[in-house]
């Protein structure tokens, strides 16, 4: 077995070293040309990646929401439990799909002037919510499962303090969100 990393395929990617807001292109063993402003982003195409403290405050923005929709679902007309879990999953899916698809980020990103693009630099679409969302749709699913909702209690943890380590370790600034949605978060 080769020890060698796997190289990503060809396209556009933010390259190492390169300013905020470029990419270049990889040609499946090295870098192409100068970088190049990543279109879609703004008008002069240079949105640095959101760090760490605001996309944990714009997350804590939206836990809040979820909290109230949640207390809003459970003491409403709804049977305690099974349902009321699809209801709120399936309402929390439907916010962050829509609120990225349709305004480029979800409430909490957009009061702390933060913004989801697609990775390429073009603007989010409903498709990209509905990626980025799928890991959501999965914990709702598991934690409906009898016997494996003991997992969510273990995995939403650990997609957390994921998110958190790759903010730093990733180049793009990639939370496992992201990289299922492919998407970056953006300052505007």
């Amino acid at each position: 077995m080769s020890d060698r990393p796997i190289a990503p395929p060809p396209g556009w990617y933010p390259a190492k070293g390169d300013p905020p807001g470029t990419h270049r292109y990889w040609d499946g063993e090295g870098w192409q040309g100068e970088p190049r402003p990543v279109p879609g982003l703004a008008a002069d195409d240079t949105f640095p990646l959101a760090g760490l403290p605001r996309r944990a405050g714009a997350r804590l923005i939206d836990v809040v929401i979820w909290t109230v929709v949640g207390l809003v679902v459970g003491a409403g007309s709804l049977p305690s439990g099974g349902l009321a879990v699809i209801v709120l999953g399936l309402l929390i899916v439907a916010y962050e799909a829509s609120m990225v698809g349709l305004r480029g980020g979800t409430a909490g990103k957009l009061v702390l002037g933060l913004a989801v693009a697609n990775d390429d630099g073009s603007e989010a679409t409903p498709v990209t919510g509905l990626r980025r969302a799928l890991p959501l749709v999965a914990l709702t699913v598991l934690s409906f499962v009898p016997f494996l909702w003991i997992l969510t209690v273990v995995i939403v943890p650990l997609l957390a303090l994921a998110g958190v380590l790759m903010i730093y370790a990733d180049d793009r600034r990639q939370t496992p969100w992201d990289k299922v949605g492919r998407t970056l978060v953006v300052v505007r």
